[in-house]
Formats: structure tokens, C-alpha cells, sequence
């Protein structure tokens, strides 16, 4: 019981940071760093024989570094426009076929979720997507909401898709054939039933355009403008496709990026510093203010009483604990910031599980995953792309896509992923448990 009064200071200070968090104005790296400095230093006071090499060891450097190189490859295919050539070859591809351009680019904007930041991709393609949809004279609101709804389904696909599927493939070592060997069967058969339940319920609504509107479309959108030197455009995107490639293979996700970040930086003859200082440093801090806070957390004992709490709730039946775990992670996801639910998660597991390799089993990872990646769809708040979309939408004067019509389709959306996530899993169970 001695233990009473640090235990009720930590989860104050971490309950305010993951509200502080939510609030858009409000400097969350601040105050996250103010938490984690107070709760170091009551930690130290109530276990005085701790040192500062037992905090540094909660701080988890490889999601780190990994983040930090992925954002500057990512930032250098930018400047090379190679994800908007993509996004505009797609547009050449339908010939402004407007149910086939629905399809073409919800697809390639799932599976570019999977390499760059679910906002990343919205930044990217949704401008497009609503210029194309003025020039055609159709709605751009059923594209914008398959853009969201399927850009977290494709963010399930690769352990760096995400800062929150970074920490988790981290966490428990997870690399990219992990990933593709679980989530293969899933991703590609929800991305089709969802475009397909967004067909019949928006966009068979629309009108389709005209030929000359097509015409107009397809003289605007030429994918060619976009490249300002053909020879660079080519060779970085064989960098990106050859980082990729490299996590294919059994080395350390953060030694690839870290390698690639540095080669690639050399070859563009683009300053490393330079790139440091454009990267975003909040999610930086952020991360290391949580880790500090959760290493702090687990000395003073609160996961293990978490644990013990939720160990009667979680069943010998391991599809009925993922199950379990699916749909509060999924609930959760949609009201609290993912990255702060993932690490608290994280810490929870090894706690119940063991902290040895390959003691959470893989049907739990997988419900993890499944629920921290598509439960953001539940709220609007819950997902940093949703805002994006929204923003973009409000500035473009998209008026059926707002809050309230993403509010009901994004929870309704939910849950049919959650149902069908339910039918993976216990297939998935069947099959090889």
C-alpha cells in the first residue's frame, strides 16, 4: 500500500497528457514532457536507489530511429512528387471513368497508407481527388469517405505504416513478413467488400459525366506535369521501391531505414542536418515523454495490478481474449489518441503474457492490430487522416462531407470492420490453432 500515492499521481498525470493530447490547441509536446519530468522525479522520490540509466532503458530507441529515417525518405519522395505521379497516373488509367477512378484510387491510397502516414496520404490525394471530382462536375463526397475508411485498412499492412504500428512491431518483434503473412487474407478481401458497400450505398448515386468532361479531365491531369527532372524522379523511386524491398529481409526495421535514409540522402545530395530540422520532432518527444511515463508506471507497479485485474476478464480461450481485446481496443481507438492506447497496450501484454519473445500469442498481436488500426474510424477525433479529410473537405466546400455524415458512416463502417475482423480471427483460429 505504500505505494498508494505515486501509483494515484502516475495515472493522473498520464490520464491529462492523453487528454491534453485531444485537444487540438493546447501544446500536448509541453505538457507531455512536464508529466513525464514529474513522474520521473516522484518515482525517484518513493525509489530512491534508482538511477538515470534505469529510466533510459524504458526509452525505446528503435521505433525512434526508425521514425525519424522514415520521415526523411518519405520527405525526399515528396519533393520528387512520386506519390502525387501515382495518384494522377491513376486518374489517366480510369479515362475518367468515375466509378472506375473510385475503385483505382481508393485502392492505391490504401496501399500507399502502408508505406507513408495515413495523413500523409491524405495531404496527398484528397486535393486531387476533390480537383478531379469539380472538373468532372460529380460529387467528390463518396471518394473522400472511401479514401478514409480504406486508408487505415491498408495502414494494417506493414509494421511502418504507423507510429503506432512501429511501436507495436517493435515491441514484440514483428517485421514486415509477419505482417503480410497475417493480414494478406484480411486486407485485400475488406478493402474490396467496403468499396463495394460504398458503391451501392453513395456512389451509384452520381451521375456519371459526360465525355467532354472527361476530355477536359484528362488534358488537366496530365501525370507528366508533375515531374521536374524525369531522370531523379525514376531513381528515387527505385530508392523507395529498394527500402521496401529491404524489409523483406531479417535485419532490424530501423537498421534498413536508418541505411536507406543516409544513402538516399547522399545520393540526392540533400543535408542530413537539413533534413533533421524539417522532420516533425513533436511526435519525437512525445513518444520519449510516454516512455518515460510508462517505465514509471510499470517500477511503481501499476500494469502488473492492471494485469491482475484483467486477467479474469481475458479467457484460457485465446479466440475469446482476442476477441476481447479486438473490440475494446476498437472502442478505445475511437475516443482516445492511438499512439498513447498502443503503448499503454504494449506494457499491459507483456504484463499478462511474459516479456519474452513470442509470449504473446500471434492471434492476440493480430486483434491488437486489427483494432488499434480500423477502431479510429468509430469517431472522427479518433483518426489524424479523418481531421485532414475534414479540413480539406470544409476549405474545398465539400458540404456532404462534414462531421455529422462522418460521425454515422464512420461508425457504422466500424463496426461492419470490427464483425468481419471477429470472422477472420476465428477463422484464422480454426485453421491453425
Amino acid at each position: 500500500m505504500s505505494n498508494v500515492i505515486p501509483i494515484i499521481i502516475l495515472l493522473l498525470l498520464f490520464l491529462g497528457v492523453m487528454i491534453v493530447f485531444s485537444i487540438e490547441k493546447l501544446d500536448y509536446v509541453g505538457y507531455s514532457l512536464l508529466a513525464a519530468f514529474i513522474s520521473v522525479l516522484v518515482t525517484v522520490i518513493y525509489f530512491p536507489d534508482l538511477d538515470f540509466n534505469t529510466f533510459l532503458a524504458y526509452i525505446e530507441f528503435d521505433p525512434i530511429i526508425f521514425i525519424i529515417s522514415m520521415q526523411i525518405i518519405v520527405m525526399i519522395s515528396e519533393k520528387h512528387k512520386i506519390f502525387q505521379w501515382i495518384a494522377l497516373k491513376t486518374l489517366r488509367f480510369a479515362k475518367g471513368n468515375h466509378r472506375k477512378f473510385f475503385y483505382l484510387i481508393c485502392i492505391i491510397s490504401s496501399l500507399s497508407a502502408s508505406i507513408i502516414a495515413d495523413i500523409t496520404v491524405a495531404i496527398i490525394f484528397i486535393p486531387l481527388v476533390i480537383r478531379a471530382c469539380k472538373i468532372l462536375k460529380i460529387n467528390p463526397a463518396p471518394y473522400l469517405f472511401g479514401i478514409s475508411f480504406t486508408i487505415n485498412i491498408g495502414s494494417l499492412y506493414t509494421p511502418f505504416s504507423s507510429s503506432e504500428n512501429i511501436l507495436i512491431g517493435a515491441a514484440f518483434s514483428l517485421d514486415l513478413q509477419w505482417f503480410l503473412s497475417k493480414f494478406s487474407l484480411y486486407v485485400f478481401p475488406m478493402l474490396i467488400l467496403t468499396l463495394i458497400l460504398l458503391d451501392f450505398t453513395m456512389l451509384r448515386k452520381i451521375k456519371a459525366p459526360t465525355e467532354q468532361q472527361k476530355q477536359i479531365l484528362l488534358e488537366i491531369m496530365d501525370p507528366n506535369l508533375v515531374i521536374v527532372n524525369k531522370i531523379q524522379f525514376i531513381l528515387n523511386s527505385i530508392y523507395l521501391g529498394a527500402v521496401v524491398i529491404g524489409f523483406l529481409f531479417p535485419i532490424n526495421a530501423w537498421v534498413v531505414s536508418s541505411l536507406g535514409a543516409i544513402l538516399i540522402s547522399i545520393l540526392n545530395r540533400e543535408q542530413i542536418s537539413d533534413s533533421l530540422a524539417k522532420i516533425d520532432w513533436k511526435i519525437i518527444f512525445f513518444f520519449i515523454s510516454l516512455f518515460l511515463m510508462i517505465g514509471c508506471m510499470q517500477i511503481v507497479g501499476i500494469f502488473e495490478i492492471i494485469a491482475g485485474w484483467t486477467a479474469s476478464i481475458f479467457s484460457e480461450n485465446v479466440l475469446i481474449s482476442a476477441i476481447i481485446l479486438l473490440i475494446s481496443i476498437g472502442i478505445l481507438s475511437g475516443f482516445l489518441a492511438q499512439v498513447p492506447t498502443a503503448i499503454v497496450f504494449i506494457s499491459l501484454l507483456k504484463n499478462l503474457y511474459g516479456f519474452t519473445p513470442g509470449a504473446v500469442p500471434d492471434l492476440i498481436l493480430m486483434a491488437f492490430l486489427l483494432g488499434i488500426n480500423l477502431g479510429s474510424n468509430f469517431l472522427p477525433q479518433g483518426a489524424a487522416c479523418d481531421l485532414m479529410a475534414l479540413n480539406l473537405a470544409k476549405k474545398n466546400g465539400v458540404k456532404e462531407f462534414n462531421y455529422k455524415s462522418l460521425l454515422k458512416n464512420g461508425s457504422l463502417i466500424t463496426l461492419f470492420h470490427i464483425f468481419f475482423s471477429i470472422i477472420y480471427l476465428s477463422i484464422f483460429y480454426i485453421i491453425l490453432y
